[in-house]
C-alpha cells in the first residue's frame, strides 16, 4: 500500500525528484568525444620519449649513426622537446580572442584537430629538423587550443550533479595517453642496439598516429556529435537549441510537459532563466582585459592565483620528467633493455590512480586533492635526493622507480586532474575566456623553459628544483585556493555573485545596468506556471 502510495504522489507531482542525467545520454557522449584531446595532450607530452635518440641517430645530429651524446643532440632535442610548449603559448594566446570565444569550446576543439592533423603528417614524412620542429609547433599550437578548451567543453556540457566526475576524465585520459605514447615505443628495438632497421622508421609511425585520432574527433564533433553547451547556447541567443539541449542532457522531451514531470520541467526553465541573466549581463558588460581585472579588486585575486596554480603546475617539472624519464631512469641505474618498460609502469600506475581521482573529485573536493598531491610530490622528490642514495648499488634503480612513480601519479591525482576544473570554475563569465587563455599562455611558457633547462640537468639536480618548487607551492595553495566543490559556475567562492557589486568593472557605472536591471525584471514578470502550461515559459531575450 504504501509503494501504492508512493506512485500516487510522484504522480500527482507532490514528490520532489532530484534532477538526474541518464547515464549514457547526449552529455556523456560529448564528454567522451571531448577527451579524444585530452589522449591527445598526454600523448603529445612524452610520444618523443622512446624514439628521440633513433631521430637523432637518423638524421645524424652528431656526425654519426652510432652516437647521440654530443652537445649539438642536447640542443636540437631540447629545442625538438621544448618547441610543443612554446607553439602551446600560441594556441592558448589564440583562445582568448574575440573570434575564438564566439565560436564557443566545441569548434575550438575542430580547430585544434586541424593543427593536430597538420603536426602529425610533418612528423610522419620529417625529412629534416626544420621539419620536426615544424611538427612540433603546429601540434603545440593544436595543444595550447585543446588543453583550455576541452577542460572547459566538458565542465560546460555535464550537468553540476556529476561535473566533478566528468571533468577528472580530463586528467584521466592525460594518463592514458602517456601511456599510449610509450606503449607505441616497445616495438622499437633496444636502444642500445643503435638505429636498425625498424628503429629507422617507426619513430615516423609514432609522430604520426595523431592525424588518425585527431581525424577521428574532428569527424565526430563536425559531423555526428556538433553539441554545444547550454550556457554558450544561451549567450548566443539561440534560445530554442538551448532549451532543447538541457532537456536532452537530463533525457526528457523538450520542451513540452509531460505528466508526472513538472517538477523536473520546473527546475530545467529556471535553469534556463538563469542562465539568460547572467549572458544578458555579460553581454551588456563592455570586454574586459585581464590588466583591467587586476585593476577590480573584485577579480584581482581569482585572476592572481589562477596564474599562480597554472605557472605552478608545470613549474613542479612534470613534463620535462615524463619527456626525458628513460635518459633520467639510465642515470638511476635501470638496464637500457627496460628503460621504455619502466615508462610504461610507471604509466599504468598513472593511469590506475587518474581512475580511482575521479571518483574522489566530487567527494573530497578539489582543494583537498590540490593539496594532498602536491605534498606528496614534494616528499616523492625529497626521497629522491636524500633516500635513494643511501639505498644499496643493486636497488637504486628500483627506489628510484618507486619515487619517481609516486611524483607522476602525485601530480596527476592533484594538479593534473583539478588545475583546470578548477580554473573553469573560478571565473564569472565577463572574463572567463581571457583569463583561462592567459593562464594558458602562463602555463606553457613555463613548461618550455622547464623542459629547455631540464635537458642539460641530471637527475639530483632535477629533483632538487622540481622538489623545491613543489614544496613552495603547497603553501601557496593552502593560502590562497578556496575550495569549489559543487559551486554554480557563475557563482565560485573566488568571485561570488552576492559581492558582484564591489566590483568596479562588473557593479558600478562602468556597466549598463539599468538595461540589466529592466532585463531581470522582465523576467521576474514571467513566473514559473503550473505542469499544464504547454507554450514555452522562458522570455525570449535579444
Amino acid at each position: 500500500m504504501q509503494a501504492d502510495d508512493d506512485d500516487n504522489e510522484r504522480k500527482n507531482g507532490k514528490v520532489d525528484l532530484p534532477l538526474e542525467a541518464p547515464n549514457f545520454g547526449i552529455a556523456t557522449q560529448a564528454v567522451y568525444a571531448g577527451v579524444l584531446s585530452s589522449f591527445l595532450y598526454g600523448y603529445h607530452l612524452c610520444n618523443l620519449n622512446s624514439c628521440m635518440d633513433f631521430i637523432g641517430l637518423h638524421f645524424q645530429w652528431c656526425k654519426s649513426h652510432t652516437r647521440i651524446d654530443c652537445l649539438a643532440s642536447a640542443i636540437d632535442g631540447g629545442l625538438i622537446n621544448a618547441i610543443l610548449y612554446l607553439g602551446a603559448a600560441a594556441g592558448a594566446l589564440l583562445v582568448g580572442r574575440p573570434f575564438m570565444v564566439n565560436y564557443g569550446s566545441r569548434v575550438q576543439l575542430v580547430i585544434s584537430d586541424v593543427f593536430f592533423m597538420a603536426g602529425g603528417i610533418f612528423g610522419a614524412f620529417a625529412i629534416g629538423i626544420k621539419c620536426l620542429l615544424l611538427s612540433r609547433l603546429l601540434s603545440g599550437i593544436g595543444l595550447g587550443i585543446s588543453a583550455i578548451s576541452a577542460p572547459v567543453f566538458i565542465a560546460e556540457v555535464s550537468p553540476a550533479e556529476c561535473r566533478g566526475w566528468h571533468a577528472a576524465k580530463h586528467g584521466l585520459y592525460i594518463a592514458v595517453g602517456l601511456l599510449a605514447a610509450e606503449l607505441v615505443g616497445l616495438p622499437q628495438d633496444p636502444p642500445d642496439q643503435g638505429l636498425t632497421e625498424r628503429n629507422g622508421w617507426w619513430w615516423r609511425a609514432i609522430l604520426g598516429l595523431p592525424l588518425l585520432l585527431a581525424g577521428f574527433q574532428f569527424v565526430i564533433f563536425k559531423y555526428d556529435l556538433p553539441v554545444d553547451s547550454v550556457s554558450f547556447l544561451v549567450r548566443q541567443g539561440r534560445m530554442d537549441e538551448a532549451r532543447i539541449m538541457l532537456y536532452k542532457t537530463y533525457g526528457l522531451p523538450p520542451p513540452q510537459l509531460e505528466p508526472g514531470l513538472g517538477d523536473h520541467v520546473a527546475k530545467l526553465e529556471l535553469k534556463l532563466k538563469d542562465l539568460a541573466v547572467v549572458a544578458a549581463e555579460a553581454g551588456i558588460t563592455r570586454r574586459i582585459t585581464i590588466l583591467q581585472a587586476l585593476t577590480d579588486p573584485y577579480l584581482r585575486c581569482s585572476v592572481v592565483v589562477g596564474f599562480f596554480l597554472a605557472s605552478y603546475q608545470q613549474l613542479t617539472g612534470i613534463n620535462a620528467l615524463m619527456a626525458y624519464s628513460n635518459t633520467l631512469f639510465a642515470q638511476a641505474g635501470i638496464p637500457a633493455d627496460s628503460l621504455t618498460l619502466a615508462s610504461v609502469l610507471m604509466c599504468v600506475a598513472n593511469v590506475l590512480v587518474s581512475v580511482l581521482s575521479t571518483k574522489l573529485v566530487d567527494s573530497l573536493g578539489r582543494r583537498t586533492l590540490l593539496l594532498w598531491g602536491s605534498a606528496t610530490q614534494t616528499v616523492a622528490m625529497a626521497s629522491m635526493v636524500y633516500v635513494v642514495h643511501m639505498m644499496p648499488r643493486s636497488s637504486q634503480g628500483l627506489s628510484a622507480f618507486i619515487f619517481f612513480s609516486l611524483f607522476v601519479v602525485s601530480w596527476n591525482y592533484g594538479l593534473g586532474a583539478i588545475t583546470w576544473l578548477w580554473l573553469s570554475e573560478i571565473y564569472p563569465m565577463e572574463i572567463r575566456g581571457p583569463a583561462l587563455s592567459a593562464c594558458g599562455v602562463i602555463k606553457w611558457l613555463s613548461c618550455f623553459f622547464i623542459v629547455l633547462i631540464a635537458r642539460f640537468l641530471n637527475l639530483h639536480s632535477s629533483c632538487v628544483l622540481f622538489g623545491t618548487v613543489s614544496g613552495l607551492g603547497v603553501v601557496g595553495m593552502w593560502l590562497w585556493v578556496l575550495e569549489t566543490r559543487g559551486c554554480d559556475m557563475e557563482d565560485s567562492p573566488m568571485t561570488p555573485r552576492s559581492e558582484r557589486s564591489t566590483s568596479i568593472l562588473l557593479g558600478g557605472s562602468n556597466q549598463a545596468s539599468p538595461r540589466s536591471a529592466q532585463l531581470k525584471q522582465m523576467l521576474n514578470e514571467d513566473p514559473i506556471e503550473e505542469p499544464e502550461q504547454q507554450e514555452p515559459i522562458y522570455l525570449q531575450v535579444d
